[in-house]
């Protein structure tokens, strides 16, 4: 991945000023449920400076990335969870995914969205609508197991909630927020989840929703500079926190040149000879996890086609 630079020097000191990414896991409750908090400000951050998002679309994409995130703790070593999203409003859908040691990336189906008046919330709904939402996920020893939902309420955690309970038959709950400064800079940005574990009772799930809806913006809470161990302490002490551990979470897509270059090698003859004769030059291939962009003269590309007759 080709990290591109945030250049603005106010989101720069703040980036440094504020508690570091990361996620923390935990059980609750005498081992009734299981949670995750991810504090994601630098995440969401990088995420718009690669793709190069309005406020809007950093809102939609970094809701998505700590979503994906926020699941990342619910796989296995070695393995990988994607979510999708594909609807009829103007956001037109989106693709993100996580790996199982925290890195995730992701992209939107549309570059940009048009608004032709003064927002009134940062409710996703009107620009998300109808249409589905998948959950997919990858573990290289065996086909991928992808899930299926059509989208209720139009906003990226509702519907995971739905699909955990309708999809996987777990009572889930799931809180993500992303906050902008006066300028539109991403400010804070945050997500919580819990999910009922086997022999959990109704009571459980219900006061940890009931403490949820309590709490403040996570955005807002991340924005401030306090930390995650500062929010399950003020929050979440009298539920018998424990069995914590940290993990990093970054934006991270695993793509190179070299990767990319491995990829036109292993084309045909034929393939090759097509790209040589329509060109343009430098070959440009564009990563749409990340929006790295990565050039090939056409001297390389003629290098790989002697190689392969």
């Amino acid at each position: 991945m080709i990290i591109a630079p945030i250049t603005d020097p106010v989101s720069v000191d703040h980036l440094t000023n504020i508690a570091p990414d990361g996620i923390t896991r935990f059980t609750m409750l005498q081992g009734s449920v299981k949670g995750a908090l991810i504090s994601g400000t630098r995440l969401v951050s990088q995420a718009r400076a690669n793709h190069q998002l309005g406020i809007i679309e950093s809102l939609a994409l970094g809701q998505a990335l700590l979503s994906v995130g926020l699941l990342s703790t619910t796989i296995k070593q070695g393995t990988r969870l994607g979510l999708q999203i594909n609807c009829t409003g103007p956001l037109k859908g989106l693709s993100v995914e996580a790996s199982w040691d925290g890195n995730v990336r992701g992209y939107l189906f549309t570059d940009s969205i048009l608004i032709d008046k003064p927002l009134e919330s940062f409710d996703l709904q009107p620009f998300i609508g109808n249409g589905t939402l998948s959950v997919i996920r990858k573990d290289a020893r065996s086909e991928p197991y992808t899930g299926h939902i059509q989208l209720v309420h139009g906003r990226i955690a509702e519907d995971l909630t739905e699909y955990f309970l309708r999809s996987e038959q777990t009572k889930t709950a799931l809180a993500v927020s992303v906050r902008f400064d006066q300028e539109g800079r991403v400010s804070g940005a945050g997500g919580l989840f819990f999910q009922a574990l086997p022999g959990a009772q109704d009571l459980d799930m219900e006061d940890t929703e009931d403490r949820m809806r309590e709490m403040p913006s996570l955005g807002t809470w991340f924005a401030s500079g306090k930390s995650r161990q500062d929010l399950l302490d003020q929050w979440f002490r009298a539920f018998e926190i424990e069995h914590v551990h940290e993990s990093p979470v970054q934006f991270y897509c695993d793509c190179s040149r070299e990767r990319f270059l491995q990829f036109l090698g292993a084309m045909g003859k034929a393939e090759l000879d097509h790209i040589l004769e329509t060109g343009p030059w430098p070959m440009e291939i564009h990563c749409h996890n990340c929006s790295s962009r990565y050039y090939f003269p056409r001297e390389e590309i003629e290098s790989l086609n002697q190689k392969n007759a």
